[in-house]
This record gives C-alpha cells, structure tokens and sequence, in this order.
C-alpha cells in the first residue's frame, strides 16, 4: 500500500530537486494526480508563501517507477503572491510541466461563498467499491485503489450497463493508510489526485454499455492536461466528496469538469481536464 505523504516528497534544494515514483500509484502507468501531487510539493518547497492557489499540469510522457528529477524556478514574485514552474525529466525525457501559484496566508479580500454541495448521501453506510467489487468476485486491476477507499454514491453489479448512462461520477474519498495531513501541500495533493483520475470514470459511463462484457476496454484516455484551482483548506476533513462530469466527448478529446468538498460541505477545490481518446489495443 502507498502512502500519498511518503510517496511524493521531493529531496534537494535550490530548484533541483529528485523524487521516487512508486508503483503503489499506477493506473496505465503513474496515475496522473500522482504526478501532478509531486510537482506541486517541488514548487511548494523552492517558495516561503505557504497556501497553493493553483496548479497546471502538462502530461508529456508515461514515466517509469523510478527517480525523477524536478527543476523549479520563479516566473514572477510579488508581496503577495509567487508564480512558480516545475520540469519534471526521467533521464532525457521529458515527463510533465507544471505552472503552480501560492499566496501568504491569513490575506485580507473580498468574501463571499455561493457553492452549495450537492445533498448526497454521506460516507457512513455506503459500502466501499472495494467491498462491493470482492462481493462480485471482481479483482481491481490497479494498485492505485489499495490507497483510496471510495464510496460511490451508486454502483451497478451488472457492468458494463444496458445503455449509456450519465456522464457523472460521485463519491466519498478518504486516503490510506493515512486519511489527513498537517503539511498544506500534502492535504492539496488529496484533490490533485482524485480530481484528475475520477473524469474517465465518468465519461466511460456513456460509452461502456458498447463495450465486451468481462473484457477490456475498447478505449483508455490518459490526461493531457490538469487545472486545479484551490479555495480553502479543511485538512481534518478525513472524506472528500468528489462529483466529476465528462459533459463533451469530440474529435478523439474528452472534457472533464469537477469539484471537491469537505465532509461538511466546504468547497475545497475545482478542476478540469482534457482527455485524449485511445483505443485498445492502440492504433
């Protein structure tokens, strides 16, 4: 079992940077949130203003479960606030770009909240997709969901389903072994990773009912990129409420949009992505 804290420290200083990918985090490969956890914990330790604002992530190529190296510079500072870029490499290759922005915390400004979460069940009494998976005598296929306990709001036994269904995902999220972070940039890596990998869940629920039963996927879509926008923090918040939507699938890309919430209903982040549509096996 990973451990999202261990799994993406960074060692260095000055700019540079090394890290250890862990297969504990793969789906095809390392899992895109992962990466992006990573690039912002290297930003956050080359910059002394402490909350994340934002992040962006650029896929560029499937790493290896191995070191790789994080070059980290300033692009603009002010008293206020730091923009800061991120390279991430394995060897020669070029792995991933990331643009984060940080502010100093307790900032004076504006106020308001107008970002009801969604009345759903909560986490308690929804049976894990772990539980639910071994009551069907499924096996996951991915190490990566031995460190997320998710709860699905619903879940269908029969899979893949009769026809299209809505392209939406929600659930309760809480990370194992351990569930909350004293670290900021460790409790903003919770959404990071779960809003990047929980898109493609959402949008196959339009498409899986054309796809062979028990059988692979005719299709896989990696991320080419990630935006998080971080609002506030609740790090004692064990569960996370994620709802993601897939609401438009064109020319080979698919449009992910989602949000995060506390267990008692504060608006922890919101992100997008674009997914490029590959079919399996790739052609």
């Amino acid at each position: 079992m990973g451990d999202l804290d261990r799994d993406t420290a960074v060692v260095g200083d000055g700019g540079h940077y090394t890290a250890t990918l862990s297969d504990d985090w793969e789906i095809w490969g390392p899992n895109g949130g992962y990466i992006g956890a990573i690039l912002l914990r290297a930003a956050g330790a080359s910059t002394d203003l402490p909350v994340p604002a934002s992040l962006a992530v650029h896929y560029l190529a499937r790493a290896g479960f191995d070191e790789v190296q994080l070059q980290v510079h300033t692009l603009r500072r002010t008293r206020r606030a730091e923009a800061v870029a991120v390279s991430m490499t394995q060897g020669d290759r070029a792995v991933a770009e990331g643009l984060a922005w940080f502010i100093g915390s307790d900032l004076p400004g504006l106020e308001h909240d107008e970002t009801a979460m969604p009345e759903v069940a909560g986490p308690e009494g929804l049976p894990t997709m772990a539980e639910r998976q071994r009551a069907a005598g499924i096996e996951s296929p991915f190490r990566f969901w031995d460190n997320v306990e998710n709860r699905p709001l619903r879940w269908l036994d029969d899979w893949p389903p009769p026809g299209p269904l809505p392209p939406v995902s929600e659930s309760w999220f809480r990370f194992r072994p351990t569930a909350t972070f004293d670290d900021p940039l460790v409790d903003a890596a919770r959404v990071v990773v779960v809003l990047d990998t929980m898109g493609w869940p959402a949008a196959t629920n339009v498409h899986a009912w054309q796809w062979p039963p028990g059988g692979p996927p005719s299709w896989v879509a990696p991320s080419l990129d990630l935006y998080v926008r971080f609002h506030q923090a609740v790090p004692d918040s064990e569960h996370l409420f994620v709802r993601m939507e897939a609401p438009l699938a064109a020319g080979a890309l698919i449009t992910t949009e989602g949000r995060a919430w506390s267990q008692d209903g504060r608006l922890l982040a919101s992100g997008s992505s674009q997914l490029l549509s590959t079919p399996v096996p790739p052609a």
